[in-house]
């Protein structure tokens, strides 16, 4: 028979926490895939210590969309990790278990999301604390990544690429590369930190040639592709000012516009 120490879920049903309503928000692991060219840190451990009560989220599917008691009453594995916690609670609470199977993903250091271990676990914990009133937050030597994202840069960059595909439709064709890559890593045992370094590249493709594109067209960083976007903008709205461009022309009247402004040019 259960003490009456470890009745936390009868206590949670019948007076539940603040947050006990909450929503589970979705990991949007779409977002992720855009914008890891953009990572400019990862820092990884097996030992991290996670505030329980900032976890906000999972990429679980089925998860996703629940309420924190929802989880607690509906989690599929809760029939078993319930009564693993009641015949153990210090497997949350003691120093030395090993839980490097729960793993956590973050954008800023704050908001964590559950990764492919961990949901009924984090669930458990959260409401484990709140109920034994001693003031606990963290679960100990759990799996963690933070991801630094250069957000403006991306951003810079998506804009880029949208003209890039409405100058397509009018015949002329570039393509933007973007690199990423390791340039340094912190490391010892059970953690790391890589450093990345970010390069955009602007390449003009076909037989159009835009000489004021050359001195932008290579970006490190979000200003070199804000500038970029400046004067590809300037270069399309040239374009769709010239009243040698008629609506779904390409081809010859591109040709006749470009020798336009070359001549102007050389004045």
């Amino acid at each position: 028979m259960m003490t009456e120490n470890y009745r936390f879920v009868e206590q949670v049903r019948s007076a539940p926490p603040s947050w006990a309503n909450d929503e589970i928000l979705r990991w949007d692991d779409s977002c992720f895939r855009r914008e890891r060219d953009f990572i400019t840190r990862h820092y990884w451990t097996t030992q991290g210590s996670i505030n329980v009560f900032r976890i906000i989220g999972t990429d679980h599917p089925q998860y996703a969309g629940m309420s924190w008691l929802e989880l607690l009453d509906r989690g599929k594995r809760m029939d078993i990790n319930i009564p693993l916690l009641e015949k153990n609670p210090g497997y949350y609470t003691d120093p030395g278990h090993k839980r490097s199977s729960m793993n956590f993903n973050s954008f800023d250091g704050i908001n964590w999301f559950i990764g492919s271990d961990g949901n009924h676990r984090s669930c458990l914990a959260r409401f484990y604390f709140h109920v034994n009133g001693l003031g606990m937050t963290q679960l100990h030597d759990v799996t963690m990544n933070h991801y630094d994202i250069d957000h403006l840069y991306y951003e810079a960059c998506r804009e880029i690429q949208k003209l890039i595909d409405v100058m397509a439709q009018q015949g002329i064709y570039l393509t933007l590369e973007v690199r990423n890559q390791v340039v340094h890593r912190d490391d010892t045992p059970g953690w790391k930190l890589d450093h990345f370094q970010i390069e955009a590249q602007l390449h003009q493709n076909g037989e159009h040639d835009f000489p004021e594109l050359d001195a932008v067209s290579y970006m490190q960083n979000a200003q070199d592709a804000r500038t970029c976007l400046s004067v590809l903008k300037q270069r399309y709205e040239q374009c769709q000012s010239s009243q040698q461009i008629k609506a779904g022309s390409t081809g010859t009247s591109w040709m006749r516009w470009l020798r336009l402004g070359k001549s102007h040019e050389r004045k």
